[in-house]
C-alpha cells in the first residue's frame, strides 16, 4: 500500500473510533460510579491502552469526571499484569482518599487489600491484581459461559455486570479504602 493510501486508511479508522458512534458506556457504569461516590470510594482506571483514552474517550462518555486517577502503562513503563502498574495505581489513588487516619500524625498508607480491581481479562486483570495484593473480580458482560467457567475454575469471582459487583460488595467483609471525611475539599467530586 502506498504512503498516501496508508494515511487515508489511518485517517478513516481514526475518525471512526474518535467519535461518539464507536463507544458507549455500559448502562450500569454511571450508577455504579455514583454508588461508589456516595460511599467515598475512589475510582480510577488501570489500562494498557494509550493515555489518550483518558483524554478523549472517557470524557466523551461522561466518565472522566468520576475518575480520581488514571494509570496508563505507557506512563508507568509496565503493562498489566505487571505488579508495578498496580503499585503505581495504589499510590495514585491514595491522595484522593480523605481518610481521617491519612491526616493523623502517623498516617497509615492505603493498603493493597483495601482495593478492588474490576476487569475483563483473567491474566491481565485478575492475576495481575491479586498478585499485587488487591481484591479482584472479572466481568463477563457478553455471557461467554465457557470463558467465565474457566475463570471461575481458576479461582476468579466472575459477575455479569457492575450491579452484581455491588451485591458482592454488600456480602463481603473486606473494607475498601474510602473517604470517611473530606479534609481536602479540592479532592471531592460530584457526578
Amino acid at each position: 500500500m502506498k504512503d498516501d493510501d496508508q494515511e487515508r486508511v489511518f485517517q478513516r479508522v481514526y475518525s471512526a473510533f474518535g467519535g461518539h458512534g464507536a463507544y458507549a458506556a455500559f448502562p450500569d457504569a454511571i450508577p455504579f460510579l455514583n454508588w461508589c461516590h456516595r460511599r467515598g470510594i475512589a475510582c480510577g482506571v488501570i489500562s494498557n491502552a494509550d493515555e489518550r483514552y483518558g483524554d478523549s474517550i472517557l470524557p466523551m462518555l461522561g466518565l472522566r469526571e468520576a475518575m480520581q486517577f488514571l494509570t496508563f502503562s505507557k506512563n508507568v513503563g509496565y503493562e498489566k499484569p505487571h505488579r508495578k502498574i498496580f503499585e503505581t495505581a495504589l499510590k495514585e489513588a491514595e491522595p484522593w482518599l480523605c481518610l481521617e487516619k491519612s491526616y493523623a500524625l502517623e498516617a497509615d498508607p492505603l493498603r493493597p487489600e483495601e482495593i478492588l480491581h474490576i476487569g475483563n481479562d483473567f491474566q491481565k486483570d485478575f492475576v495481575g491484581a491479586t498478585e499485587a495484593g488487591f481484591h479482584a473480580v472479572l466481568l463477563d458482560r457478553f455471557d461467554e459461559t465457557e470463558v467465565a467457567s474457566e475463570w471461575r475454575a481458576n479461582g476468579a469471582r466472575v459477575y455479569k455486570d457492575l450491579i452484581d459487583v455491588v451485591e458482592f460488595l454488600g456480602r463481603e467483609q473486606f473494607e475498601l479504602g474510602s473517604r470517611e471525611c473530606c479534609a481536602h475539599p479540592d479532592n471531592c467530586y460530584d457526578i
